[in-house]
């Protein structure tokens, strides 16, 4: 995990490490990155990599959680017509990131983002509307939504520029009910 203490200098050196990352990743796929690389790339000591980060995994978990929230911040300040019109709002400012997600797309790092929501998951439920019973329900709402959004950025990459990203929602949405009504007869109460 990170250990980003809470002062100025800590979170500089932090932000230096991802820009680092993402700089590697525009050079070289992740399999070929070694922290060496990252810190040489920004210019911070390995030790100072160290005392903040484990893993380059751990640069990515931090880099999710900035992004979820910044754009949990974003949400909650926003106007949206619709519930689309904000799940659009927020795909778009995590595609801001391409390097990062594309890296974690090609890599098969989903557990990185699904950490990262669920250490958020008050918040998620909040922005959502959504009551449970149970953690247990909100915690399989919340693993549907991010393997959806995962699979469907999967696509997105993968024939870069042939689909929109309301193309890509209008599927996820589409096939969504489709698999809703094909298990609708499998749901039936004795």
């Amino acid at each position: 995990m990170y250990h980003i203490a809470n002062d100025l200098r800590a979170k500089k050196s932090a932000e230096l490490i991802c820009q680092g990352l993402e700089e590697c990743l525009k050079e070289m796929p992740l399999n070929k990155i070694h922290i060496v690389n990252i810190y040489k790339k920004c210019f911070v000591s390995r030790a100072t990599f160290y005392r903040l980060f484990d893993t380059i995994e751990d640069v990515f978990a931090y880099e999710c959680d900035l992004i979820r929230e910044d754009t949990m911040k974003a949400v909650k300040t926003a106007k949206f017509k619709n519930k689309n019109e904000e799940v659009l709002f927020c795909i778009k400012r995590w595609l801001k990131h391409e390097t990062l997600i594309k890296a974690m797309i090609d890599n098969r790092l989903m557990g990185i983002l699904y950490d990262s929501h669920m250490r958020n998951a008050e918040s998620l439920k909040e922005i959502y509307a959504i009551y449970y019973e149970n953690d247990t329900q909100f915690t399989y709402f919340l693993s549907l939504l991010i393997s959806m959004i995962f699979a469907a950025l999967s696509i997105y990459f993968k024939e870069k520029g042939k689909t929109s990203v309301e193309e890509v929602f209008e599927a996820i949405c589409y096939n969504t009910s489709k698999i809703i009504d094909s298990w609708k007869c499998g749901l039936k109460k004795d």
